[in-house]
């Protein structure tokens, strides 16, 4: 007798399974039940569209300053093809090339035939083609919400430092910023990559062996910030006067701090920062 009854005498005939059957029938536990892969590609993909901005067709002139597909990818965190291919699947990137080879596939042309007609390789001719539902093959860690997390923290130190630009906490709301912005890819003003790191008051620019220090940026901070009253815009690093004024131009840029030109401050400063993550 247990909670649930008398227990039934076992038939010689019955067939033994053993727990490891059992088991196995079961199926392995999922190590993350909630975890949709289809719906966190279809929040990687729109997130890849919404920091693009502007529909992309070589047939049709294009804003200067919309973004690029490196630089969406820059932004995220992957390559340029998973990016196009994203922008492809979505329909707002479309090139002659890209047009032709989806125009070969939709006519049943395989992968092969495509390649003989445009002479491109098989890796090319699948980065032309939209992603076909279920089969994406994309590797879970681009997919994992770390990324909405840093992209709202982001946008939400930008928010703040916005509101709070002049006031006497200032100087925490923008380092709060710069933490925030810790590899993420800026370009200086000659064009060049650059990232860095914070380790206690202490920036370090991957292209620069000197640390720049948090009073250094400070100083930088409220030189552009009267630069910025006295003519709407600072128009380069030089104009900051201080070390690595080269390094922190282009992270002033990004946060809001200050404008390359006369323009109103902060003017659409979220959707700046929805354009480049």
């Amino acid at each position: 007798m247990n909670d649930f009854g008398p227990k039934r005498p076992m038939s010689e005939d019955a067939p033994c399974v053993s727990d490891d059957t059992v088991k196995a029938k079961r199926g392995r536990p999922k190590k993350k039940p909630d975890y949709d892969r289809e719906k966190e590609i279809e929040a990687f993909q729109a997130r890849a569209v919404e920091l693009f901005v502007e529909p992309y067709d070589d047939r049709i002139e294009r804003s200067e300053d919309a973004p690029s597909v490196r630089e969406v990818a820059n932004a995220m965190n992957t390559t340029s093809l998973r990016v196009r291919k994203m922008l492809i699947t979505a329909g707002v990137y479309s090139t002659r090339l890209s047009r032709k080879v989806q125009s070969l596939y939709e006519d049943g042309c395989s992968i092969q035939q495509i390649m003989d007609e445009t002479g491109l390789k098989k890796s090319s001719v699948h980065g032309y083609l939209p992603y076909i539902k279920g089969k994406y093959n994309l590797p879970e860690v681009t997919l994992d919400a770390e990324y909405s997390r840093v992209y709202r923290k982001r946008i939400s130190v930008c928010e703040r430092l916005r509101r709070e630009i002049d006031s006497p906490d200032a100087e925490e709301y923008l380092w709060d910023a710069i933490v925030a912005y810790v590899d993420y890819s800026f370009i200086t003003e000659k064009g060049l990559s650059l990232k860095y790191t914070v380790q206690g008051g202490e920036i370090f620019f991957n292209r620069k062996k000197k640390s720049v220090t948090r009073a250094t940026v400070m100083k930088a901070f409220h030189r552009a910030r009267q630069l910025q009253h006295e003519k709407g815009f600072v128009s380069g690093p030089k104009e900051l006067g201080t070390f690595g004024a080269s390094y922190i131009y282009p992270v002033f840029l990004r946060i809001g701090v200050c404008v390359k030109k006369s323009e109103k401050i902060f003017e659409n400063v979220y959707s700046r920062e929805s354009k480049n993550f």
